[in-house]
């Protein structure tokens, strides 16, 4: 049974998506209130934050943003495939930054097969900017939110894919190692497929991980 004060959802997209890539997992979580950041990758960004209390969703650098942008006002935090900071290897990324000014659909096609979509699924890429979608790639960079995360002490729930190429499950479980309070309680959940858009093609199976973790707020 649904709460009847249901949180309000606020969720964040990662690098090159838009709102819409929360539209499965929104519709399985109709029943609370939920809104959408827009970091500006295929059209103009509306980052308004919700003016009461919410419970932010984010995916992959949505995290990192999250926790950059509005870690005091939000009351709980639902990582899917995020992290704190995107510790990996720079070559790829800065490859990709390259490839942007060259051919930005290229770079997004391979982009989104190496998380696990088919072509086609996402048709809006004649819209993209490469500008911004750079400035992502800089933010995945430059940005370090270890010590946010570190210190972020309301309930925390950690998902994410074994097979997700992107973000690996090491790099999960150095960014959520545990002892966090309250529900959830930081060590992650991990699916065993998905891809890195585990959100959008694993939907049910994360709200159906997501729903017992609201039902505590």
């Amino acid at each position: 049974m649904l709460p009847v004060n249901r949180p309000h959802l606020l969720f964040a997209h990662g690098w090159a998506f838009g709102p819409s890539f929360w539209d499965p997992l929104r519709a399985e979580l109709a029943g609370y209130p939920s809104s959408t950041v827009d970091l500006g990758f295929f059209g103009p960004e509306s980052l308004e934050l919700p003016d009461g209390p919410f419970v932010a969703v984010g995916h992959s650098l949505g995290v990192a943003w999250l926790l950059r942008h509005a870690s005091p006002p939000m009351n709980a935090l639902v990582s899917l495939g995020g992290f704190g900071r995107f510790s990996v290897p720079a070559g790829p990324t800065r490859a990709m930054r390259r490839g942007l000014s060259r051919d930005a659909q290229a770079v997004l096609r391979a982009f989104h097969q190496a998380c696990g979509l088919t072509p086609g699924q996402y048709p809006f890429l004649d819209a993209a900017r490469p500008d911004r979608l750079a400035q992502g790639l800089d933010w995945l960079l430059d940005w370090d939110e270890t010590g946010t995360l570190a210190n972020f002490s309301k309930p925390l729930l950690a998902l994410a894919a074994l097979d997700d190429a992107v973000v690996p499950e090491t790099l999960t479980r150095l960014s959520f190692p545990g002892g966090h309070a309250g529900p959830g309680n930081g060590h992650p959940a991990l699916l065993a497929d998905g891809g890195h858009a585990f959100p959008a093609t694993r939907a049910r199976q994360c709200a159906r991980i997501m729903l017992p973790f609201l039902e505590t707020l």
